[in-house]
């Protein structure tokens, strides 16, 4: 993947372009600093932000941090603790979808291994039932919930192309299990994968249709797979 690494108000960040979808990875590199706790769990989703039309204050517990979009700017962010462990906050989108990608690939440079966007996320989460009011609550509603065995569920959410899967009761904190990524060229995303000394299975044919491929190993405790759509 494509990135570009920043260092302000004291954590450093190197951001991922997945489309329009923005993944950073974090360090703390001066605490104390509010997202410090999160951080030293040794890895996991410490947060997310979600672009909506009005980014009004989501909660008057909710403070307020600063981080980078670019090397001499920042933006604002309001925070709140909705699900346990991980802050949640909003800001507001003024463009429109292709804009978006555009100018995030301006920032981070094409992905060398064609991926074009997230298709697919899964969180496991301690509470699904707190994971899917504290969703509801920021304005984006679950669109159906499945019954998925050993008393777990998964809870579904729409994010433009992405799909937000939430699974629980989970018995660890809120953490990221599988992100899978739609290609332009899966041969290309595998092959370089294998390059860069990782195991990655051959594609085949995927149950909803296209292709799909999964790197062996846990990239930090998180499964990645590839996709490839339907020609």
């Amino acid at each position: 993947m494509a990135s570009k690494r920043f260092d302000a108000d004291g954590i450093s960040v190197a951001r991922l372009a997945i489309g329009a979808v923005e993944i950073d990875l974090v360090a703390s590199i001066a605490p104390p600093h509010p997202l410090r706790d999160a951080i030293e769990r040794g890895g996991g989703i410490i947060g997310w932000t979600w672009g909506v039309d009005d980014a009004s204050p989501i909660d008057d517990s909710a403070i307020s941090l600063s981080l980078p979009i670019s090397e001499n700017a920042a933006r604002s962010i309001s925070f709140v603790n909705f699900v346990p462990g991980v802050w949640t906050g909003n800001i507001p989108i003024d463009t429109d979808l292709s804009t978006r990608c555009a100018n995030l690939e301006q920032l981070c440079g094409a992905n060398e291994n064609s991926v074009d966007y997230l298709e697919h996320i899964v969180v496991m989460t301690p509470s699904l039932e707190d994971a899917i009011a504290a969703h509801e609550k920021i304005g984006l509603p679950c669109k159906r919930i499945r019954e998925a065995g050993r008393g777990m569920r998964q809870a579904f959410f729409k994010l433009e192309r992405t799909v937000l899967e939430i699974v629980g009761p989970n018995t660890d904190a809120a953490h990221a299990w599988g992100l899978a990524f739609m290609c332009k060229d899966i041969r290309r995303a595998v092959d370089l994968a294998r390059a860069n000394g990782l195991q990655a299975t051959e594609p085949k044919v995927a149950i909803q249709g296209g292709k799909i491929a999964r790197i062996v190993d846990p990239m930090d405790g998180v499964a990645v797979a590839y996709m490839e759509a339907a020609s």
